[in-house]
C-alpha cells in the first residue's frame, strides 16, 4: 500500500505523521546532520527498531516512513 493510499483512507492519521516528521527533524538537526530523506528516514528506521510503539503509533510511524520514501522516488536525484 502506498502512502498516497493510505493517506487518502486515514486522514485521521496526518496529525501523528506530521507530529513524527517534525519531530525527526528536529532530533536530526540537534545531532548536527544535514536535513534530507535519507537522513530522516535513517532516524525513523532507529527509533522504530528502539522504541515499543502502541498499534496507532506503529501504523502512523510506517505511513510516515512510506510518505519519505515515495517523496524520495519522485524527487530525488541519483
Amino acid at each position: 500500500m502506498k502512502s498516497s493510499e493510505t493517506l487518502a483512507w486515514y486522514p485521521s492519521q496526518l496529525p501523528s505523521v506530521k507530529l513524527i516528521l517534525g519531530t525527526a527533524i528536529i532530533a536530526v538537526v540537534r545531532q548536527g546532520r544535514p536535513i534530507n530523506t535519507r537522513t530522516l528516514i535513517e532516524y525513523l528506521y532507529v527509533v522504530q527498531a528502539a522504541k515499543k510503539m502502541k498499534l496507532n503509533d506503529r501504523i502512523a510511524m510506517q505511513t510516515a516512513i512510506a510518505v519519505l520514501k515515495d517523496n524520495q522516488n519522485v524527487h530525488g536525484h541519483i
